[in-house]
C-alpha cells in the first residue's frame, strides 16, 4: 500500500513538473519580457553637459575638421606639432569616420573620453543584428537598447585609426570578457581582433585621450 503511495506521489509530482514546463513555453515571452524588466537597466545615455562627453554636432564637424586640416600646414602657416579635439568633436569624427552599414544601427551616439580610452554610447539597434548574436539575451532586449563600447584608439595606417573594443554593456548587461571580440564582430562589425576600423584623415599620425580632450599629432610620438 505504501509502495502504491508512493509511486502515485511521484507520478504527480512529475506531472506537475511536465504542466509547469508546458506553461513556461507556452508564456515565454511575457516572461522573458518580464525577467528583463526586472534584471536588466535601461541606463540612461550620458549628459553631454559633461565636458568628458560629446555628441557629434554640425558646428563640432567643422571645427574638428579645421584644426585636423590645419596640420597640413598652408603657404602662409606652418603646421602645429598636435590639435586638440573636445569631446563634441572627437564624436563628430568618429561618428562620421565609421562605415555607414554600422553606423546606422547606432542612435544618439555619445563619446566619453578617459584616460588612455574612450566609451562609446549609442542606442543600438537589435532588430538590424543576426539571430544568434544576443544569445540567451534575444527575449529580454527590446527593438532599441542603450549599448556601452569600451576600448582603445590607435592610427593603424595613414588615413585608418582602429577602436579596439575591451568591454561591452548592452541594456546594463556585461558581456564576459571572453566573449567580447566575437559580440564585437556581431554587433559593431569589429574585425577578429576586435577592432573597428574608422576614417581619419592621412595627416593625423599618432592620437592621445585625455579625459580633458583628445590630442592629434602630426608625427608619431617617440
Amino acid at each position: 500500500m505504501n509502495g502504491c503511495l508512493k509511486g502515485l506521489f511521484r507520478l504527480g509530482c512529475l506531472a506537475l513538473v511536465a504542466g509547469a514546463l508546458v506553461l513556461a513555453w507556452w508564456f515565454r515571452e511575457p516572461i522573458l519580457g518580464t525577467l528583463g524588466t526586472w534584471f536588466g537597466r535601461r541606463e540612461p545615455l550620458p549628459s553631454v553637459a559633461d565636458t568628458a562627453v560629446g555628441a557629434p554636432t554640425p558646428a563640432a564637424i567643422a571645427s574638428g575638421k579645421a584644426k585636423i586640416d590645419s596640420l597640413r600646414g598652408t603657404a602662409a602657416a606652418a603646421a602645429p606639432d598636435s590639435v586638440v579635439l573636445s569631446a563634441n568633436e572627437m564624436a563628430s569624427l568618429i561618428g562620421s569616420g565609421i562605415d555607414w552599414t554600422v553606423r546606422r544601427t547606432f542612435d544618439s551616439l555619445r563619446v566619453e573620453l578617459l584616460d588612455s580610452a574612450l566609451a562609446i554610447h549609442a542606442r543600438l539597434d537589435t532588430r538590424a543584428l543576426p539571430p544568434d548574436a544576443l544569445g540567451p539575451l534575444a527575449g529580454l532586449v527590446g527593438p532599441r537598447e542603450p549599448i556601452r563600447l569600451g576600448g582603445t584608439i590607435a592610427i593603424e595606417r595613414p588615413g585608418t585609426a582602429r577602436f579596439t573594443v575591451r568591454e561591452i554593456s548592452l541594456r546594463g548587461f556585461a558581456f564576459p570578457a571572453p566573449t567580447v571580440r566575437s559580440v564585437a564582430r556581431q554587433m559593431a562589425g569589429a574585425n577578429a581582433d576586435g577592432a573597428i576600423p574608422f576614417t581619419v584623415d592621412r595627416g593625423v599620425a599618432d592620437i592621445l585621450i585625455r579625459p580633458t580632450g583628445v590630442i592629434l599629432y602630426r608625427r608619431k610620438r617617440p
